[in-house]
């Protein structure tokens, strides 16, 4: 048995033992052990298996992993599932200290607290983590999804939304994806900053993946309709099918979780309930998709990603999902211009 039909069968020891065996073998590619503990990492968590997560983990961080942010991240966020709260923190307050103008640090500890019913934390991690964003001018697109997170928890805990929250709408009425000279988006060159430093400068004992979000992406049908409205997306899309492009969706998303940015969830944008959703919080379509796909993942209407390997694609084929768009290498989007 190979280690994609071990983790296929939910037989995560067996899993183990396979790459352990691979780790031994001075000619197994580091990438593919890395990837492997990684992705062994987050099913033992799934599995509530906490402490073998941890193992898998720093096992995927001895083999080269490399995310943002940094993966101590997860590992806290695997001893605040165990009751281990203390640890957890213990961990991100170190990770503050260390790099505290990162904002998926704050993102990835407020969703996390969320998760955990810890509202007044995550509303004290997700508060630091607009107030980073907003002053460096959000070139990651987050300040909506942090501040939607934010304003559920505090609804929770029976409170306004406060002075820092105000400041949220100004900033996004005027916020616009910066792009940079060469056509590429900030969220593809914050990706290959991080990426590029890590393989320069990692920080000692450096773990592995840490961020959620949710990513838009239009239904056949929807897709077809997108196009005809708006011309950005035709220039780009006109001659791709749509099973092209959710395959190509399902990559991107790949590639993404690879570089710290874990997707959790796909956003579909049914494009009239869209156009009406923009209006009412007057947004530019073209630049409001990120931040719909944050509101849906807050209310609960996105598809889980990624589907197991024998449950239905996630993109509505009817397929299987390792007949469908599982079997797609990870890749930008775009490619290099994307």
């Amino acid at each position: 048995m190979d280690f994609d039909k071990a983790m296929e069968a939910g037989q995560l020891d067996r899993a183990r033992s396979i790459l352990d065996t691979r780790a031994a073998d001075p000619e197994e590619h580091e990438f593919d052990l890395r990837e492997g503990y990684g992705e062994l990492a987050r099913e033992f968590d799934r599995a509530g298996r906490q402490d073998d997560a941890i193992a898998a983990m720093e096992l995927a961080i001895e083999h080269g992993w490399r995310s943002a942010p940094d993966a101590r991240s997860d590992i806290a966020e695997f001893h605040l599932r165990a009751g281990r709260a203390e640890q957890a923190a213990a961990i991100w307050a170190t990770l503050r200290e260390e790099m505290p103008g990162d904002v998926w640090l704050y993102n990835a500890a407020g969703l996390s607290y969320s998760e955990a019913g810890e509202d007044e934390l995550a509303v004290a991690w997700l508060g630091r983590g607009i107030v980073v964003a907003i002053e460096s001018g959000d070139p990651e697109g987050l300040v909506a999804q942090l501040s939607d997170m934010r304003r559920r928890c505090l609804e929770r805990l029976g409170l306004e939304h406060d002075e820092l929250e105000q400041r949220v709408e100004p900033f996004l009425a005027t916020w616009s994806d910066p792009k940079p000279p060469d056509g590429r988006s900030a969220l593809l060159e914050a990706i290959e900053a991080r990426q590029r430093a890590a393989d320069a400068d990692p920080p000692p004992g450096a773990p592995g993946s840490g961020t959620a979000l949710a990513i838009s992406w239009f239904p056949s049908g929807e897709y077809e309709a997108a196009l005809e409205r708006w011309p950005d997306l035709t220039e780009i899309w006109s001659d791709v099918p749509h099973t092209v492009y959710s395959g190509r969706m399902d990559g991107h998303i790949k590639w993404m979780r690879q570089h710290g940015v874990i997707v959790r969830a796909v956003a579909p944008i049914v494009v009239d309930d869209y156009v009406a959703w923009c209006e009412e919080n007057e947004v530019d379509p073209e630049n409001g998709r990120a931040a719909y796909a944050a509101e849906r993942l807050r209310d609960g209407d996105v598809i889980s990603w990624p589907p197991g390997r024998n449950e239905s694609c996630w993109c509505g084929s009817g397929r299987k999902y390792k007949k469908c768009c599982g079997p797609t290498p990870a890749a930008p989007m775009h490619g290099e211009s994307g």
